[in-house]
């Protein structure tokens, strides 16, 4: 590769994270009709578990279940003989036991505990007590695990995003109480259940997929070019001229094989900037975190994530254009509208991209970009390094004092979603997966290393914005890890994060015993 290449593959990859290498409005949804909660039923059965029961009455009625296991206890055996019963009546039978209440919304029969004065609160000093929501979004019919799906408080912007096995915890204020939870995804219908039903219910929640029927004439006549371009032309009233302020949840990893070897997270502060032109830039400001560190004698090389949060910010493609909305590099890449889907009350084509077969001397993106059929607002984007040409980016990543070591890329990984609220797109989630593979010169075998970083928003304030001080400013351009001195074993208190995956878990428990004051609150 010429010098020329050099400065192209830097000048087109600035969105790229490196690796330096040494010894996570109100409430006016349609109720569904609560008349089947009179609706009667017969129903004999002997000996048989509580989710049997629970079941059938879905078959005789058509409506589904939702309810907190540890609450409804699904495996208790029972017994039940009704004649001509009405469900509310029949489910008050089933649990006697319990002071449960029943509400009814779409298809979905939603079994739950009222709050009151034994239900759990977190106070800290100096901040608003929250109720804690827990759950998992899965895929009706197969129990699938739905990752990233949004989870929040409908129209306002405060929320979360579920791990990569589903799971979630979102807290909450008294003050919305009375509002409502949305949980939407790429795909599928939204599902919207009422904040006082869901405190203290750790609820499965089956999101159903969504078919738009798409008529081929829309498949032939728009351009996929025109959508890309208008993402560009529509910035301004999509995504607002003032700034915000974004308090979100930042976590990165590093592991070795199966093993982690590098845990840091935060909650942070984010100066979001107007996305027209300006000469102010995104700034971050630390309000908390912490690291976990498990490094074993025999590693000899340990791999840590530079700039990680810098390349969060990076990553918002459309303050700082994707490769491929980029018009100078349209010419690059072949488009192609795929599908038509739902998210959270909205469509979005789906537009499939990758590099023109003709260009073999630069590694370019593929994957796919999911505009609004309406306003050209970008939901959604997934995009990783053509494969083909990946090795190509080596430097790109490596720090130059890891030379003892041959360290190739091998899968480099992005997504990056935007959440719509109120006739504005805000950033909302960001994660980027690398994976290298890196051998010592002169020896036969090596390992594989996975890294990840992800920031979650929590919440968004355009009302209470100022910029931070510039002591308050926290260095984007360092490894994160890095910059952790303190450690507070009362760490979250009050504020949202995300929940970490299971095999994180597994691994993070086989760290010292310091890690309980890691584990005790997740």
């Amino acid at each position: 590769m010429n010098v020329g290449d050099s400065i192209l593959l830097r000048k087109r990859f600035q969105l790229l994270v490196a690796i330096t290498i040494s010894l996570i409005t109100g409430n006016s949804f349609l109720w569904g009709q609560n008349s089947v909660l009179e609706q009667k039923v017969s129903i004999k059965m002997t000996d048989v578990k509580t989710s049997t029961v629970l079941k059938t009455i879905s078959k005789k009625t058509g409506y589904i279940f939702t309810y907190d296991t540890d609450l409804v206890k699904p495996e208790t055996i029972i017994s039940v003989n009704a004649d001509e019963m009405p469900a509310s009546k029949l489910l008050d039978k089933i649990f006697s036991y319990r002071d449960f209440s029943y509400s009814v919304i779409g298809n979905h029969l939603i079994i739950y505990k009222e709050i009151d004065e034994t239900t759990p609160i977190i106070s800290e000093e100096g901040k608003t007590p929250v109720y804690t929501v827990t759950g998992s979004i899965r895929e009706s019919g197969n129990d699938n695990p739905l990752p990233f799906a949004t989870i929040g408080i409908y129209k306002k912007g405060v929320g979360t995003i579920s791990n990569n096995d589903g799971n979630f915890s979102l807290k909450i204020t008294p003050a919305c109480l009375d509002d409502s939870i949305t949980v939407s995804y790429l795909g599928f219908k939204s599902r919207i259940i009422p904040v006082n039903q869901a405190v203290a219910n750790n609820y499965v929640i089956n999101l159903e997929r969504e078919y738009v029927p798409i008529p081929e004439v829309i498949i032939r006549t728009r351009e996929p070019l025109e959508l890309i371009r208008g993402i560009s032309r529509h910035i301004s009233e999509n995504y607002g001229t003032t700034p915000v302020i974004l308090t979100a949840f930042y976590r990165e990893s590093v592991s070795k094989k199966k093993k982690v070897q590098l845990y840091s997270e935060a909650v942070i502060d984010i100066y979001k900037s107007p996305y027209v032109k300006t000469t102010q830039n995104d700034k971050v400001s630390v309000f908390k975190s912490r690291k976990i560190e498990s490094i074993d004698n025999t590693d000899t090389l340990l791999i840590k994530l530079r700039a990680g949060l810098d390349a969060c910010l990076s990553l918002d493609g459309i303050k700082n254009k994707f490769d491929f909305i980029n018009e100078a590099n349209l010419k690059d890449y072949r488009y192609r509208i795929t599908d038509i889907v739902n998210i959270d009350d909205e469509a979005a084509y789906v537009v499939e991209f990758e590099q023109n077969e003709e260009i073999t001397d630069l590694p370019l993106f593929k994957g796919s970009i999911y505009i609004n059929t309406t306003n050209y607002g970008v939901h959604s984007a997934e995009f990783e390094i053509n494969p083909d040409y990946i090795s190509k980016l080596t430097n790109n990543y490596v720090h130059k004092n890891a030379r003892k070591f041959t360290v190739k890329p091998q899968r480099i990984k992005y997504m990056v979603d935007y959440r719509y609220i109120n006739n504005r797109f805000y950033l909302n989630h960001v994660r980027g997966d690398l994976e290298f593979y890196a051998r010592k010169k002169r020896k036969l075998f090596g390992s594989t290393y996975y890294v990840f970083f992800e920031m979650a928003v929590s919440k968004i304030d355009s009302v209470n914005v100022a910029r931070f001080k510039k002591d308050e400013i926290s260095p984007l351009h360092l490894v994160f890890s890095e910059t952790i001195n303190d450690y507070d074993p009362d760490f979250w208190g009050t504020d949202n994060y995300m929940k970490p995956e299971d095999d994180i878990r597994e691994s993070l428990n086989r760290f010292t015993t310091r890690l309980s004051r890691f584990v005790k609150d997740q």
